[in-house]
């Protein structure tokens, strides 16, 4: 395969069943368009897609989308009160941390556990209290799920849900809430992040320079003992780095590096 990323959307009997958090301006023929803004005023449609992950090392790749169990063909899928579990995928129940919801071309919420972004849809299957929750919630709550898991890639999965419920706060979650905001380093101003829900965005010289998915715990890959870790995973290669989180407050944050065991200090902006 020539490229590793992929958007794709799929209707069907006129409605759409796989779109997502991506726009892009399209029309009803064959097309390269250039841009993905001011779509109605170059006579374009605007279109919500769904991202494809196919690994690092494929080269070969098939996706199949299918109708929900039950449903005739070429309808969309039910929605699933009452559904039993797997109707839509491998049952899934989790604590999660919810990152974010939006409308942006189709209505999405996503969330984070152990270093995995998770997707649902409003795609007729997930019930509207599910989404109505979640959007009303801030970045970093803590939540127990209640779905099936309908796909997995390398860093993403798609989940149908059947619940989603904010659960008490743990003291690794009350560490995570403390890392929000705007860091920089005090051996190197230039180097700051800023941490929203389980995400941190890394920039230099305000210069964008990737993201991590975050999440804190009593282990971290072949650590476990002395704690508490912030295990961070790299959104586009999936390298991941281990941290022990020696001090935060309100105004400052010592990490250690591991396992080399060097420390990080960072003083938080706002």
């Amino acid at each position: 395969m020539k490229k590793r990323y992929y958007y794709y959307r799929a209707n069907a009997g006129g409605t759409a069943f796989a779109s997502g958090e991506y726009s892009f301006c399209t029309t009803s023929q064959a097309f390269t368009i250039h841009g993905d803004s001011n779509c109605a005023a170059r006579r374009y449609e605007t279109q919500g897609f769904r991202k494809l992950d196919t690994g690092e090392t494929a080269t070969r790749f098939t996706l199949t989308l299918n109708a929900a169990a039950g449903a005739p063909a070429g309808q969309p899928p039910a929605a699933p009160q009452g559904s039993a579990p797997g109707t839509f995928g491998e049952p899934y129940t989790d604590n999660v941390i919810l990152q974010d919801c939006h409308s942006d071309g189709q209505r999405a919420c996503s969330f984070h556990a152990g270093g995995t972004k998770f997707f649902v849809y409003d795609d007729g299957r997930t019930p509207q209290f599910v989404f109505a929750a979640m959007e009303a919630l801030d970045p970093g709550t803590p939540l127990t799920v209640e779905g099936d898991l309908e796909a997995v890639y390398d860093r993403t999965a798609d989940v149908v849900l059947r619940d989603a419920a904010v659960r008490p706060w743990t003291e690794h979650d009350g560490l995570l809430n403390k890392l929000q905001g705007h860091w920089y380093s005090v051996d190197d101003p230039n180097a700051q992040f800023t941490v929203l829900g389980a995400e941190r965005d890394n920039t230099y010289d305000g210069a964008y320079a990737g993201r991590e998915y975050l999440s804190v715990s009593g282990w971290c890959q072949d650590f476990d003992g002395s704690g508490p870790y912030l295990y961070a995973r790299e959104e586009e290669t999936g390298e991941d780095y281990c941290y022990v989180i020696d001090y935060v407050d309100h105004l400052e944050l010592t990490l250690m590096f591991l396992p080399r065991g060097n420390l990080l200090q960072y003083r938080k902006l706002d």
